[in-house]
């Protein structure tokens, strides 16, 4: 059902909360200081100069209006999975599962980044290996080792080297800014605004620290507080020290601006030793970048796995060091398979451009839950609501569009993003639906067959009502018959989830007379026959366990006319099984009819109109009987209209004359309302046969209300149909989910 408009999207903290805000700081800082500055300064600087600084500000002052955005939602959302949670809690599923998957490409292909730059400054400064992407990849196992052994062992580690690297960088700025020349500044400055802009889109990588620090919330005390907190001081401190790294590394003058250029600047100004240790601290700081990457993307996948976008085996997380291991695996695999793949500048804009498109998102879904869920409680509130999450929406994309000037990373990015996107889909569309149900999978604990032999078509019955039973049974054995199928008779023992899926012959004994009567009455009618016991803790999962087992292409449901309780439309299982069901579905609602020869079916058209016109054929011919399809109009409707009306039936009549060899007569019906209509002509007629609305694609919406309305007031039998088409269907389950 759709979720209450008032309340917050919910999931469970399995994470230890270990991490306080010297550890925050140390997650953003740590990776705002890494390979961003180390390689992309001296690149930066090549394109425009000392116009640098203000390719760095514009980028971090991007960040910082999304910050804000990142502020508020995990004021109301404090656990891990930043970015994805809060569009899954304001847009559905499939938006969610693309900004999800957008992260985390973006963390894994930042962590790749950074350990590429690692690579290239150890093969430059330390030693070059026989293979020049060694000392990234040992790096990335070592720190997969430490984050699987523990949150707070990772974030005392990263607490050690960011605090490390800012003194190394505070020493190589003290040591050259005593050369720094104003005039020369000025010089070099850059006036190619366009330029400066797809430099700021190329080094905005090094402020999406930020949210690395939202994406680990699940494991920060006090993270409503905390997160903002640190948030704003590592904005705020890495923007000053990148501004004064450029002035020095401009001031070194060196005649080759590449990713060591910062490295060769601090040979310059601190001699081969302090140069040497700048350039540890390069190591060190493209070390805990990566480090606070393999947190945050491990830490959206596991809130992916726990919302049910990614298999839930992601979502495992160790009992005893409380750390999400197949999560962390699977990242490090993905940063591996990105650190072969890429050079180490289209990676950056690969990284930049999915994060960017996060970022878009992102502040738009403030602005779209400030409307949907007005009364949630926000102790961090965004100021001038929509109108600076707009100002985040237009720079985010607007730095987006700037890396259209490297085709082949941005291609690569929307490659990415769609093979992800189809990805997801045909994952769930594999996925069998009843796993989505409460309980363990159900068991046969009979089965009885007539014939081996193999059927075209199956029609499953499941049995409840044993007053049912002979109805149902005609029902499903006429159509069975007519297309030369079998029937598949279904009895469900429920048992108590406490209590294990055993003592078989205790169910079958209890079971075996409606099971009896059921198949007596397909031999009755000549139609070979399957009767099963499944025993479960779930009525509706057993049934589509079923049905998806033996191919059935059919499932004839009795419906006693209401619901029990406010949140199920039909009925708590029926729901289940209508939602769910990849096959056609056939709710019949008896009202104590006894004999029913003479069908009522208004239809408009479309697949599920055309569905029950189908299977009704095969009761009119089982039954000698007569079907009058009819359409409403109202009174007042002018002649053409009406023509209009009668030759669509005339239409489907024909269709069903050539595929089904049964007449048809048609009937205009004169009323306003469509459901009160066709209730007021039922009474001349035995039953009504209804079709599912065609624009029922959402689980949430079991037949369509004009269906229901009909099925839910009228007095004589009524016959639903819902028809299972597989594209639409998987399309309804993905846009369905609740958000």
């Amino acid at each position: 059902m759709p979720q209450d408009k008032t309340a917050p999207l919910k999931i469970e903290s399995v994470l230890s909360r270990d991490l306080g805000l010297s550890a925050a700081l140390a997650i953003g800082v740590g990776t705002m200081i890494a390979a961003g500055i180390f390689t992309l300064s001296g690149l930066a600087i090549r394109n425009v100069g000392s116009a640098a600084i203000l390719a760095f500000l514009l980028a971090a002052f991007v960040a910082l209006i999304t910050a804000l955005t990142y502020c508020e939602f995990v004021s109301i959302y404090p656990e891990s999975g930043e970015g994805y949670l809060y569009t899954r809690s304001t847009f559905k599923a499939p938006v969610a599962y693309l900004v999800g998957w957008a992260l985390f490409l973006g963390y894994t292909s930042s962590c790749a980044f950074y350990l590429s730059s690692l690579s290239s400054y150890f093969n430059e400064f330390v030693v070059k290996l026989p293979i020049e992407a060694a000392a990234g990849v040992v790096a990335l196992i070592l720190l997969t080792l430490l984050n699987i052994k523990g949150t707070k062992e990772s974030g005392r580690f990263q607490i050690v080297v960011t605090l490390a690297k800012v003194i190394l960088l505070l020493w190589f700025i003290t040591g050259g800014l005593s050369s720094v020349d104003m005039d020369i500044i000025v010089a070099k400055f850059s006036t190619d605004i366009v330029t400066i802009a797809q430099t700021s889109a190329m080094v905005f990588i090094t402020f999406f620290g930020f949210s690395a620090i939202a994406a680990s919330a699940g494991e920060i005390k006090d993270p409503i507080v905390t997160i903002p907190r640190a948030i704003f001081i590592s904005v705020a401190l890495v923007t000053f020290l990148y501004t004064l790294v450029i002035l020095v590394v401009v001031a070194a003058g060196l005649t080759v601006y590449d990713e060591a250029a910062m490295g060769n600047a601090a040979k310059q100004f601190l001699g081969p030793i302090g140069g040497y240790v700048i350039i540890g601290g390069a190591l060190f700081s493209m070390v805990s970048a990566a480090n606070a990457s393999i947190m945050a993307g491990s830490r959206v996948m596991l809130s992916m796995a726990q919302l049910g976008q990614f298999p839930a085996e992601f979502a495992a997380v160790n009992k005893k060091t409380r750390t999400p291991i197949v999560s962390l695996l699977l990242v490090g695999l993905a940063i591996l398979l990105f650190s072969i793949s890429f050079r180490l500048e289209d990676m950056a804009h690969f990284a930049d451009a999915v994060v960017l498109f996060v970022l878009v998102i992102v502040n738009g879904a403030l602005i779209v839950h400030r409307r949907k869920y007005p009364e949630i409680e926000r102790p961090f509130k965004v100021p001038l609501v929509p109108l600076l999450p707009a100002l985040g929406i237009i720079s985010n994309a607007y730095l987006l569009f700037q890396i259209s000037h490297h085709p082949f990373p941005l291609l690569m990015a929307v490659a990415s993003l769609i093979l992800g996107f189809v990805g997801f889909f045909a994952w769930k569309g594999l996925q069998p639906d009843e796993e989505l149900l409460p309980g363990a999978r159900s068991r046969v604990a009979l089965e009885r067959s007539v014939s081996d032999a193999k059927h075209d078509f199956s029609v499953l019955v499941p049995l409840a009502n044993p007053e049912n039973v002979p109805l149902l049974m005609e029902l499903a054995c006429a159509i069975a018959r007519d297309r030369k199928g079998k029937v598949v008779t279904l009895r469900v023992a429920v048992v108590p989830e406490q209590l294990p899926l055993s003592h078989e012959e205790t169910y079958i004994a209890r079971e075996r007379k409606i099971l009896e009567q059921a198949h007596a009455a397909a031999l009755e009618y000549e139609v070979p026959v399957t009767s099963m016991v499944r025993v479960g803790h779930n009525a509706a999962r057993a049934i589509l366990e079923t049905a998806r087992e033996r191919n059935c292409d059919l499932i004839v449901l009795g419906w006693r006319g209401y619901s029990s309780t406010k949140q199920k439309i039909l009925g708590e299982t029926v729901d289940d099984v209508v939602t769910h069901a990849r096959a056609d579905v056939m709710l019949v609602k008896p009202n104590g009819i006894g004999s029913m020869n003479n069908f009522l079916l208004p239809t408009v058209g479309g697949e599920h109109a055309e569905c029950a016109a189908d299977y009704i054929s095969s009761l009119v011919r089982a039954r000698g009987g007569e079907l009058t399809m009819c359409s409403v109009v109202p009174p007042e409707s002018p002649a053409p209209d009406n023509r209009l009306a009668l030759e669509k039936l005339d239409g489907e009549v024909k269709r069903i004359k050539d595929a089904r060899g049964v007449g048809a007569d048609t009937k205009l019906i004169h009323n306003r309302s469509i459901s009160a209509g066709v209730i007021q002509e039922a009474r001349e007629y035995d039953a009504v046969v209804v079709g599912a609305s065609r624009r029922s694609i959402y689980p949430q919406i079991i037949f369509g209300n004009i269906p229901e309305t009909i099925a839910k007031r009228t007095s004589k039998p009524v016959i639903l149909f819902k028809h299972h088409h597989p594209v639409k269907s998987l399309i309804g389950r993905v846009v369905g989910e609740d958000s």
